[in-house]
């Protein structure tokens, strides 16, 4: 029953982007049909896909048009007589205009016999002998229902028909969402990146946004869209219990990031999300908790309600209850079942980084009050002067969870002097370590108001770990490359790592693109075995893995410069702590959502008109932002990118479906008014030229700048459907 719903779920899936993608296809292409039928053009044909060399499943015709279905399913067209989108076809268009216009000219000024009698169907009262029609008028060389032989209104009124009917298929797309209840994010922080600007500006988890800019914030997105504008403050207004503050947040890009970011995370339920335990954690839980947390289903959704006895009543409270006992077990009550929840270690490698410089001070801690700035470095923590730059951030949530107030630290100056200070240490203990979110983000606690980066230089090798190989990593080596050995690939396509020869996963460029907490608080957390080098496919068809089970073990490969330039290889085994630990415990909760639902059609279609006008103007500021560099051209999704996304959101529901929908037509409707010829744009801007100026702009102008334009958009076409195929890296 397992394989035939997921084979229904499938089927529905792929026909719901088949559904999508040709409905964005029709209604455009329709538009641009019923308006030039409307004005008398006549319409040789309407294609849905393209028929590049006649190629096509099918065509019938109806009255004077060809309906077909291309085999190339890359858009759609009508074909209106005397309309050319193809630049060789607009310059052999021209040629036979001219050649028509001569022979026209040579016809109406041949000599009249002045003996010939002329007779006209009218009657007229004058004395003066009336002008024939054919010599008053200079006759068109288009044929009558030509799209050419019509006016510039009304051939602007064809053109621009198409871009209207893809603002109406997203309104009453949107419309129709708001009818079903469309499900946002609730504008309330879940969780601050220590060291972003969030984290800076003074933002905390439990914040609720009302306002942005002084525009009401309805939901977590709205803050996200807003991001893409960069280089500019964003007024957040906060709501808290009895205060409304505004707080200024400056977006940030990163090099190596995609856009701009502030660093929040959404905020989250007590609901459990209906996954089962992620396999390779599943062996730090009993055969009764696996069985109890298999029971959470999508129809029997499991929610927490007590910690250890302990009553929590928000996402909040449950971390801060589960992290008072890091590296502890606890037993959390779902649906009135206890279940035994383990603490689940973290894996390590036998050495030691260095510590890393201060990347940023929150303003309000007793840190930058003492005067620790960016560019310091920690050396001492309670005495320590050996303690794990990774595991710093659980050092001090233990200190945190001991009633420590304060912690004495020594801080090396930027221009090397040492200073001792007693730091405040506040009990703040909710998810102390963001490591995992970016691959350049530091690591950071709110509890001491510092977050720092970590140096990729061996500082210490526990040698009682045996190594795998005779060589060992010496104090003072300079990580260059990380390999994980017989690791399945962790990412997509990008310019920083690369699968090996032999099955193995390799990381280069450290601290450029890819930082050192990223690749051992997240990659080598989330690594599984290469089971062999064998494909997918090979897979499918019941191959066997090719590598024996005993060479299936993870470990790591460090690639290490020396102080004199040399560079050597150690290969080190993989353990799991004994002072590190998961900061999640296997499982996940649901994001908090509410839902927005119309009551009635007509506030239905006005929130929908409201949703298509933001995201058109949301793809103006994006635009924008790519023009001017604050949003990189690798962020860009082609149509394999679209259709894989329609394809994952046709999965969650009508509304989340309809919503995209709308989002995609409103951004084909303003990329194709974009003045670029061969899009309706250009044709806008030939059109508006010949209107104002009463004649057409030269012909070869408009050749040239239709081949310019069709090779940006074949060029564009080719970057996204790279990107999309990870041809291209994307980071």
């Amino acid at each position: 029953m397992e394989i035939l719903a997921a084979i229904w779920t499938v089927t529905v899936g792929v026909l719901l982007v088949i559904l999508g993608f040709n409905a964005l296809i029709i209604v455009h292409e329709w538009g641009h049909f019923i308006v030039a039928r409307l004005c008398g053009v006549r319409c040789e044909k309407f294609y849905i896909w393209f028929d590049f060399w006649g190629l096509k499943f099918g065509k019938f015709k109806w009255g004077d048009t060809e309906y077909g279905l291309g085999l190339f399913p890359l858009g759609g067209y009508v074909k209106m007589l005397g309309q050319e989108d193809n630049p060789g076809a607009i310059q052999a268009e021209i040629e036979r205009a001219k050649l028509a216009q001569t022979v026209s000219t040579t016809i109406l000024n041949t000599p009249v016999d002045p003996e010939a009698t002329v007779d006209f169907p009218f009657k007229s009262d004058n004395t003066e002998e009336p002008t024939p029609p054919a010599l008053e008028e200079k006759p068109s060389i288009f044929a009558p229902d030509s799209y050419l032989s019509k006016s510039v209104p009304q051939r602007l009124a064809i053109i621009i028909a198409g871009v209207l009917m893809n603002f109406l298929f997203a309104i009453v797309c949107a419309a129709g969402a708001y009818m079903i209840g469309v499900k946002e994010l609730v504008p309330v922080v879940g969780n601050v990146i220590p060291g972003s600007p969030a984290w800076e500006a003074g933002l905390q988890p439990g914040y609720n946004i009302v306002a942005i800019d002084g525009t009401p914030a309805r939901a977590f997105g709205d803050v996200l869209k807003k991001m893409v504008e960069g280089n500019k403050t964003v007024q957040l207004t906060i709501e808290r219990p009895n205060e409304t503050l505004d707080i200024n947040v400056l977006p940030r890009r990163r090099s190596g990031d995609l856009h701009p970011l502030i660093g929040i995370l959404s905020h989250r339920t007590l609901d459990l999300l209906p996954l089962k335990v992620d396999p390779q954690w599943t062996q730090y839980f009993s055969a009764e908790s696996l069985e109890t947390l298999g029971k959470n289903t999508k129809d029997n959704p499991f929610h927490l309600e007590k910690v250890d006895d302990q009553v929590v009543n928000n996402y909040f409270e449950y971390q801060d209850a589960q992290l008072k006992k890091i590296g502890q077990t606890i037993t959390c009550t779902f649906n009135g079942m206890d279940t035994i929840i383990p603490a689940i270690p973290m894996r390590e490698i036998p050495v030691r980084f260095k510590m890393g410089k201060i990347v940023s001070v929150l303003p309000s801690s007793d840190a930058a009050k003492q005067g620790i700035k960016p560019g310091d470095t920690i050396v001492a923590v309670d005495g320590d002067t050996d303690f794990d730059p990774l595991k710093l951030p659980q050092i001090l949530l233990r200190k945190v969870n001991a009633e420590q107030e304060s912690v004495e630290v020594v801080i090396q100056k930027a221009g090397g002097t040492e200073q001792t200070l007693t730091l405040e240490l506040k009990p703040i203990r909710f998810m102390p370590e963001f490591a995992d979110k970016s691959m350049r983000d530091p690591l950071g606690s709110t509890a001491l108001g510092l977050s720092w980066n970590i140096d990729p230089m061996i500082a210490d090798v526990d040698e009682s770990v045996l190594p795998f190989g005779q060589s060992l990593p010496a104090i003072g080596d300079k990580v260059v490359g990380v390999e994980l050995v017989n690791c399945e690939p962790l990412l997509v396509k990008n310019s920083f790592s690369e699968p090996t020869n032999d099955g193995g996963y390799f990381i280069h460029d450290i601290n450029s693109k890819i930082n050192i907490p990223y690749i051992f608080t997240y990659l080598l957390q989330e690594a599984r075995p290469n089971k062999g080098t064998l494909s997918l496919w090979s897979r499918l068809l019941g191959a066997k893995p090719n590598k024996p089970e005993e060479e299936q073990i993870l470990s790591v490969r460090l690639i290490l410069e020396s102080p004199d330039e040399t560079t050597k290889v150690v290969h080190l085994p993989i353990v799991e702590s004994s002072d590190w630990f998961h900061l999640e415990r296997g499982y996940a909760f649901a994001k908090e959502l509410t839902t927005f639902k119309a009551n009635g059609l007509g506030e239905a279609l006005s929130r929908g008109t409201i949703a298509t006008a933001d995201f058109s103007l949301f793809v103006y500021k994006s635009l924008d932002a790519l023009i001017n560099g604050r949003v990189s051209a690798k962020a860009l999704n082609g149509p394999v990118g679209i259709v894989t996304l329609i394809y994952q959101i046709a999965q969650s529901g009508w509304s989340e479906y309809l919503i995209l929908l709308c989002l995609i037509g409103a951004n084909l409707a303003v990329i194709n008014l974009l003045p670029i010829p061969p899009l309706d744009g250009g044709h806008v801007l030939f059109l508006t030229y010949e209107g104002i100026f009463r004649r057409p702009p030269n012909e070869l102008v408009q050749v040239i700048l239709s081949y310019v334009g069709l090779f940006l958009i074949l060029l564009l076409m080719i970057w996204t459907v790279s990107l999309d195929l990870s041809c291209i890296a994307r980071w």
